[in-house]
């Protein structure tokens, strides 16, 4: 999740982008270390709002073999209140393979574990997800998540999520996103999420504005949805 795939971690998956990603398609790199610090007017993840309508700080630190094997860590800081207590801060740490094939394809996998340091309350909602990601010509990802534990609430949850880029001239890139997230038997089930946005890119300082709306069945989503709203964020990468 080096800066790219953290700018995706936080647009969608997150938002992705997060990346970073965590959910996000795994750019090539030479061997080294990467980051990214974010300023966002608010944390979506999937189509939720997980900074209950507030900005949010986020950093990504990443570090790529030229072997394809990277590794690297993602945090925000949110505001997810339950009845099983509240988390303040989401930390996450992945390591996964990437390899970039002779056609314009390349493939990643990634295990993520997921944190939330100094939640309250009697429940502990960490839990690990396995990304799978394909990207095509550098412009066009899919991304699938899985976990058979989400929220370490023995449930599973199942992600898919497809995404294109299309850069103008050398500043501007317009982007967008089409997800579906399956939170499994929560009583929330399967719903659509999306977003759509443009980035200008100066040197190592991005910024983006990015509408997102999602499928909210019968207000399901609750106070969480991330519905009809723009989002800037403004990020660093160094």
């Amino acid at each position: 999740m080096s800066g790219p795939n953290v700018i995706c971690r936080n647009v969608v998956w997150t938002t992705l982008i997060l990346g970073v990603c965590m959910a996000c398609p795994k750019a090539a790199a030479a061997s080294g270390f990467s980051g990214v610090g974010v300023l966002t007017s608010q944390y979506i993840f999937r189509g939720r709002a997980w900074s209950d309508g507030d900005p949010a700080i986020q950093f990504g630190l990443d570090y790529e073999h030229d072997s394809g094997v990277f590794a690297g860590m993602w945090g925000s800081t949110i505001d997810l209140q339950t009845r099983f207590g509240g988390r303040d801060t989401e930390l996450d740490y992945y390591a996964g393979y990437h390899h970039a094939f002779q056609v314009p394809i390349s493939l990643s996998a990634t295990l993520v574990r997921y944190t939330f340091p100094g939640q309250t309350g009697s429940h502990s909602y960490d839990y690990n997800e396995v990304l799978i990601s394909a990207t095509l010509y550098e412009n066009y990802f899919v991304t699938f998540g899985f976990t058979d534990d989400r929220n370490n609430l023995d449930r599973i949850g199942r992600h898919w999520e497809l995404r294109s880029e299309w850069p103008i001239e050398n500043t501007w890139v317009l982007s967008a996103g089409l997800g579906s997230n399956d939170l499994g038997n929560s009583g929330i089930s399967r719903y659509l999420h999306w977003d759509l946005g443009a980035s200008a890119r100066f040197s190592r300082l991005t910024v983006d504005l990015r509408w997102y709306d999602n499928e909210n069945p019968g207000g399901s989503l609750g106070a969480l949805s991330a519905d009809s709203q723009f989002v800037i964020s403004l990020s660093a990468a160094f």
